[in-house]
């Protein structure tokens, strides 16, 4: 899947002058919970970052999902191969724009045999995810809206985004990094994901940690 996710991943509404990872809601969450909105007095619509085009750095990235096995534990996988742009309005980040990719193919699974079907059941090529909107729910955390497409279909999504942090990075070619985590949850049925429902849930958990660098010029 190429996922918008991060798109993801990646909330945009986020706030580039202090950590702020107290105000979002843990991963790996049950159901879609959300940080109690802030007050909008309590932090100003702009933020002290550069304005611009933000590209992950794959590196400093993760693209996790899980899904229930048997009712019993949760079963977790990965993507290996994943992008996402930020276009970035420090003036109002809720007009900033994301999409986010993953590749179905890149699937890791750490059981043998098992990636390349899982990879077939994602409609194999490319996931992706496109943002349609971004509210922010407090200081340093919002709400990535968007479409995400997937075997072949697109319906919307939500993901709950908390802002970690922002530096200037000298081995990255001293330019601005934003930190960004990110979670929600969807129902694989909807984009027609039905293999293995005997013995695995319908609801699967994804769970983003991204690294976005500004592009130079």
């Amino acid at each position: 899947m190429r996922v918008q996710l991060l798109a993801l991943c990646l909330a945009l509404a986020a706030c580039a002058s202090a950590p702020g990872a107290e105000n979002g809601p843990p991963p790996f969450t049950q159901g879609q919970m959300q940080a109690a909105p802030t007050p909008a007095q309590d932090y100003a619509i702009s933020v002290d970052a550069p304005a611009g085009v933000y590209q992950l750095d794959p590196r400093h990235a993760s693209v996790q999902f899980r899904i229930r096995h048997m009712g019993l534990a949760w079963f977790t996988a990965r993507f290996d191969t994943k992008d996402a742009t930020l276009s970035f309005d420090p003036a109002d980040p809720a007009r900033s724009q994301l999409s986010a990719s993953v590749t179905a193919d890149s699937v890791n699974t750490g059981v043998e045999g098992l990636d390349a079907p899982v990879a077939r059941a994602l409609g194999a090529g490319a996931i992706q995810f496109a943002s349609t909107g971004i509210e922010r729910t407090g200081r340093f955390t919002g709400r990535v809206i968007g479409n995400l497409t997937m075997n072949g279909q697109t319906h919307p999504v939500a993901l709950d985004v908390t802002f970690a942090g922002a530096a200037i990075d000298p081995l990255r070619g001293a330019n601005m990094v934003l930190g960004f985590s990110a979670h929600g949850e969807i129902d694989r049925t909807q984009w027609g994901v039905n293999q293995w429902r005997a013995f695995t849930g319908d609801t699967v958990q994804i769970v983003i940690e991204a690294e976005l660098v500004r592009r130079a010029g």
